[in-house]
């Protein structure tokens, strides 16, 4: 099981860019979101845990994100951008072969985009079993 807080703010998994340099087409991915990942990936380091590539993995994140001062207060939750999916892809990516083998292992999940502070994002990554020992009823 793991089990921590990474004390890093969200941020959204951006598309590779592809420019033309010198006549020849290069993709890059750009810096915010390799800056984010090596950001999870150094809050993670410490944790021991690596899960084996066949084991199904239930993920459980809450990404807490600063409140914008602009935004009216009877607002709650977070219903604006970046998407949900940007912010677990980025996730997922970042903990790619420091935590699992591959993020294909993710077999359930339960994610949430919330206002708080600080920013961070609370991770609990477990083995997948209950879902396993209904289908064997």
């Amino acid at each position: 099981m793991l089990k921590t807080t990474i004390f890093v703010e969200p941020v959204a998994k951006a598309r590779a860019r592809t420019v033309i340099k010198g006549g020849r087409v290069m993709s890059y991915t750009p810096h915010k979101t390799v800056k984010a990942e090596a950001a999870i990936r150094a809050a993670i380091c410490d944790e021991l845990n690596y899960f084996d590539k066949d084991i199904p993995l239930y993920l459980e994140a809450t990404f807490y994100r600063p409140r914008p001062k602009s935004l009216a207060k009877r607002v709650v939750l977070p219903v604006q951008r970046p998407d949900i999916d940007n912010y677990i892809k980025l996730l997922t990516d970042a903990l790619e072969k420091f935590v699992y083998a591959n993020d294909s292992q993710i077999t359930r999940a339960n994610i949430k985009k919330r206002f708080g502070s600080p920013p961070r994002i609370e991770l609990v990554i477990t083995e997948d079993i209950a879902d396993v020992k209904k289908e064997e009823t």
